[in-house]
């Protein structure tokens, strides 16, 4: 038992003069480490210049506040009507289908212009508002300006070729606000 002891003792001791030993290097340490140059003080000057940096992009951030916040008024005023912008252009829809029917007949035509006036009247107000008709005398089909309601085979014709306009398209600024519903040709696919 006595070995045991003398043992743990000698370990114990050991593990002591280890860390004597530790704490003296990290000692040594630290003492060479406090030649260490402090920073002197800062010159007026070099203030003056931190400030005049710290100022200078403080303003570019109220700059920038300002025109993000100036483009989400925007954003804001032209997108906002949008949904009233759509029920005019149902308006507009029913109207072109009451002109039509009302065909050439004599006791139609004050009737029929009456409508068209109306109609023109709606759409220099539509485009007064930056809304206008999407453009489909190329004739060639753009998904983002164009929804594809039926397809045609024609050999005579090049594929997304539009035929038809079944209901005009409008766009607003530039985006699209409907895009015109158009009949486009495709090519017919041989039998093998």
């Amino acid at each position: 038992m006595e070995k045991t002891l003398n043992k743990d003792t000698k370990e114990q001791n050991q593990e002591k003069e280890e860390k004597i030993t530790v704490e003296e290097d990290v000692s040594l340490d630290i003492e060479e480490n406090d030649s260490i140059e402090v920073p002197e003080e800062i010159s007026q000057e070099e203030i003056i210049k931190d400030l005049e940096d710290q100022l200078l992009r403080a303003k570019a951030e109220v700059q920038n506040v300002r025109r993000i916040a100036a483009q989400e008024v925007t954003k804001a005023r032209l997108f906002g009507v949008e949904s009233l912008a759509k029920d005019f252009l149902s308006v507009a829809d029913n109207l072109e289908r009451a002109i039509e029917s009302c065909g050439e007949e004599e006791q139609f035509l004050s009737i029929k212009e009456g409508l068209e006036l109306t109609l023109k009247s709606l759409e220099g107000s539509l485009n007064s508002s930056s809304i206008e008709v999407i453009d489909t005398s190329s004739k060639n089909f753009d998904p983002e300006k164009h929804e594809a309601i039926s397809l045609i085979e024609d050999d005579s014709l090049d594929t997304n070729t539009i035929i038809d306009v079944v209901q005009k398209g409008y766009t607003i600024m530039d985006r699209t606000l409907r895009p015109a519903k158009v009949v486009v040709s495709k090519k017919s696919q041989e039998k093998s």
